[in-house]
C-alpha cells in the first residue's frame, strides 16, 4: 500500500460489499431454485445449482470442511483482518456507532435521539433476522408466512431469537464482545505465525511518535497500538489512517503498517500453516467438484407395498406389491421408463406407471406398482428394477420377489 493511501475506503467498501452480498444471495436463483439454501422440508441443501439430499451428507460434510479450512487459511495467512473488515459483529458495530451519531445530529433532545436510536436498532434486527431465515426459507414464500400470519413455530423461534440477539447487541453490546466474548481473536492470537498479516507501531521509528493520541482516540477497542501486539486489535486500520492524517500533515509518514511478520524480524519467512491449510482447502475444494460432477443424475429405491402380501391369480400368477421412490437429481427435466431386467425361462410383467415420467430438476416422485410373476418363476427371489432415460440405464433396484 503506497504511503499516502487511506484504508477506512477500501474496508467500508469492502463491509458494504459483503453486507449486500449476504442480503442478496437468498433472492438469486438457478433453474427456479434458491443459489443457497437449507431446506428442511426436502432434507436438502441447495447450493449453486445442485441439489444435496440427506443420504448425500458426505457432499455437505465436504462444504462445512472447506469453510472450515478455508477460514483457518485466511487466518494465518491475514491474522486479525477478518475481524477488522468482514466480521458482521465489526459491521454492526459500525452501523450502530453511525446511527448514534446521526441520531445526536438530527435533534438536540437527548430522549428524541434515544428514541430514533432504538427504532432504527428495531429495523435493523429485523432485517438481520429475516436475512438469516431466507437462507432456510424462500424470501417469496417468507414474505407470504408473514403476510399471512403463518410463520410456523420452528421459523417463528428462529426469528424471535435472532432478532432479540440482534437488536440486544446494537443497544448494549456492541463493541464489548470483541473485547470480552469472542473466542476468535484469542485462538488467532495464540496461532500467528512470524508471516502472518499484523497491523504494527514500527519500532524503529518510536522517536518520531508526536504523543498525539490520534491513534488511541480512533481505536474502536480502545487500545494503544504503540503498546505493541494486542489481543483486542482487529486490525480494522483506523489508527493508521489517523497516523498518517497527523504525520503528512507535518512532511512526514505514518508510524503504523500493515506487515507479513514484525519489522525487526529480519529476512520474509515463509508461513508454513498457512500454505498447509491452504492446500488442504485446494485439495477439499477439488474433491467436492468432482463429487458434485460425479453425482447421480437420478435415483431408484424400492420397498415392498401392501404390507408385503402376495396377490394370487386364478392362472397361478404371483402379483407383488411396491412403493418405489424416483428422484432427478439432474438440472433439467427428465423423462424416465421403468422396467425389469428379463429372466430366461420366466415371465414377468410390470404394472403401474412405468413409462413416460416426467420428472423436473431435483424433482421426486413415490409411485406405487406391481409386479406380476408366471407361475414359471417359482425359483425366482430377486429380480432387477432398472429405470431408463433414453434407453440408457440411470439407476437400478433389486425387487424381492415372494411366492406366497
Amino acid at each position: 500500500m503506497n504511503p499516502g493511501q487511506r484504508i477506512a475506503p477500501k474496508r467500508k467498501l469492502f463491509q458494504w460489499l459483503s453486507t449486500l452480498l449476504l442480503l442478496v444471495i437468498p433472492f438469486l436463483k438457478i433453474n427456479g431454485e434458491s443459489l443457497l439454501r437449507l431446506d428442511a422440508a426436502s432434507r436438502s441443501l441447495l447450493f449453486f445449482g445442485a441439489t444435496i439430499r440427506i443420504d448425500e451428507f458426505y457432499l455437505f460434510l465436504l462444504a462445512v470442511l472447506i469453510c472450515i479450512f478455508l477460514f483457518l487459511f485466511i487466518t494465518l495467512l491475514f491474522g486479525r483482518v477478518w475481524c477488522g473488515w468482514a466480521c458482521p459483529q465489526t459491521t454492526l458495530g459500525d452501523i450502530a456507532e453511525w446511527v448514534e451519531e446521526k441520531c445526536a445530529s438530527l435533534t438536540r433532545l437527548k430522549a428524541v435521539s434515544a428514541l430514533l436510536r432504538q427504532v432504527v436498532y428495531l429495523a435493523l434486527a429485523a432485517l438481520v433476522a429475516s436475512n438469516l431465515l431466507w437462507y432456510f426459507v424462500p424470501p417469496d414464500e417468507f414474505f407470504a408466512r408473514v403476510a399471512s400470519g403463518r410463520m410456523g413455530t420452528a421459523a417463528g423461534m428462529l426469528f424471535a431469537t435472532t432478532f432479540l440477539l440482534v437488536y440486544l447487541d446494537l443497544a448494549l453490546v456492541k463493541r464489548s464482545f470483541c473485547k470480552t466474548l469472542c473466542p476468535y481473536g484469542r485462538v488467532q492470537f495464540m496461532t500467528m505465525e512470524p508471516g502472518t498479516l499484523t497491523l504494527e507501531f514500527d519500532p524503529a521509528r518510536t522517536e518520531e511518535c508526536l504523543r498525539c493520541g490520534a491513534c488511541l482516540r480512533v481505536c474502536p477497542m480502545g487500545i494503544d497500538i504503540r503498546e505493541g501486539a494486542q489481543v483486542e486489535c482487529i486490525n480494522c486500520g483506523r489508527c493508521l489512517d489517523a497516523c498518517r492524517d497527523v504525520m503528512e500533515g507535518r512532511g512526514g509518514q505514518g508510524l503504523i503498517h500493515y506487515t507479513f511478520g514484525k519489522r525487526s524480524e529480519r529476512g520474509w519467512r515463509a508461513n508454513w500453516r498457512a500454505i498447509l491449510f491452504g492446500g488442504v482447502s485446494l485439495l477439499l475444494v477439488v474433491t467436492l467438484i468432482m463429487g458434485v460432477a460425479r453425482r447421480e443424475e437420478a435415483t431408484l429405491s424400492v420397498r415392498m407395498g401392501a404390507n408385503g402380501e402376495v396377490k394370487r391369480l386364478s392362472d397361478g400368477s404371483l402379483v407383488n406389491f411396491y412403493l418405489v421412490y424416483l428422484e432427478n437429481r439432474s438440472s433439467a427435466p427428465s423423462t424416465f421408463t421403468l422396467a425389469v431386467e428379463p429372466v430366461p425361462g420366466s415371465r414377468m410383467e410390470l404394472i403401474g406407471p412405468v413409462n413416460n415420467i416426467l420428472l423436473q430438476p431435483n424433482d421426486n416422485r413415490k409411485l406405487t406398482l406391481a409386479l406380476k410373476v408366471s407361475p414359471s418363476a417359482s425359483t425366482v427371489r430377486t429380480v432387477e428394477l432398472r429405470l431408463l432415460k433414453g434407453g440408457r440405464v440411470v439407476a437400478h433396484a433389486a425387487l424381492p420377489v415372494l411366492m406366497q
